[in-house]
């Protein structure tokens, strides 16, 4: 298989075969998490099962059943912006899905590592399974010689480097927080999982992504969008979570957790559409 084939029109330079299996992969991604989220929408005795044997709390499934109803929109736009960049690929389509994947990776990460073992836990490690080496071919079409060619302007490459410098501070000091009196009773909280993955992956990687962009290393251009994309996306599953466990009465007391996922949200796909709009491609 030839891997150094360049796409045409505004994907040049993009590596052809790498990024088309990673769209063909993630159309096939987005298809299993929609009968997942389906599944666990219209079947009770998905999540119900799981929790009458002590596995999860009515706290994990009311949980559970929010990103279920939030994730079905986005699998929809994954399996949209997968088809669209196979008929017309694009540079600017192929980040935006990578940052796509990087929801799902995370939001599965947490069913499989928290023991979700639902009827369709198989579908769950499928779906984890595939966003992984979805965002790792994904970011392999971009060869340095392609990369090399973005920009962003001045401005705006600090203004997303402090945003993302300031959720990695601000929910890292929450996070630590948080996790201090588990460690110190040795028994963690039901979400364990979110504390493993932001702690030892998601924050190093934005850490990472603002720290190239800021420094201006080209593929901080590329990095950026996938965290804002990722950032967005996560934090519109976790603010609507939160309103949908006061709904349900599972979730009670301080409404802080409810107003950072929303402002982080707003800010997140503000950012977004100002770094599409912006990424330039510099022909030499």
């Amino acid at each position: 298989m030839e891997f150094n084939k360049p796409l045409s029109s505004d994907g040049s330079g993009i590596i052809i075969q790498r990024s088309r299996i990673t769209a063909v992969m993630t159309l096939i991604m987005s298809v299993l998490i929609i009968f997942a989220c389906l599944a666990g929408i219209l079947n009770e005795s998905i999540y119900n099962d799981v929790l009458s044997s002590g596995l999860i709390t009515k706290f994990l499934l009311v949980g559970s059943r929010a990103q279920d109803i939030i994730f079905i929109p986005l699998a929809v736009l994954l399996a949209f912006l997968s088809i669209l960049f196979l008929r017309r690929p694009g540079y600017k389509l192929l980040i935006t899905i990578i940052g796509l994947c990087g929801t799902f990776f995370y939001g599965y990460a947490l069913y499989v590592m928290q023991g979700q073992y639902t009827t369709i836990y198989l579908v769950y490690l499928a779906i984890f399974s595939l966003s992984i080496y979805s965002i790792v071919l994904g970011l392999l079409s971009f060869p340095t010689e392609f990369v090399v060619k973005t920009s962003l302007s001045k401005g705006l490459r600090r203004s997303i480097s402090i945003f993302l410098y300031s959720i990695v501070v601000m929910l890292g000091i929450i996070w630590l927080i948080r996790i201090s009196p588990d460690i110190a009773r040795h028994i963690p909280q039901d979400t364990y999982g979110v504390f493993v993955l932001d702690l030892g992956i998601v924050f190093p990687a934005i850490a990472i992504s603002a720290t190239l962009l800021i420094r201006r290393k080209p593929y901080g251009n590329i990095f950026a969008g996938v965290a804002l994309m990722k950032a967005f996306t996560v934090c519109l599953s976790w603010g609507f979570g939160e309103w949908y466990g006061r709904i349900y009465g599972v979730i009670q007391g301080s409404y802080d957790m409810l107003v950072i996922p929303s402002v982080l949200t707003i800010l997140g796909l503000i950012f977004f559409i100002l770094y599409i709009v912006n990424l330039k491609i510099e022909h030499k």
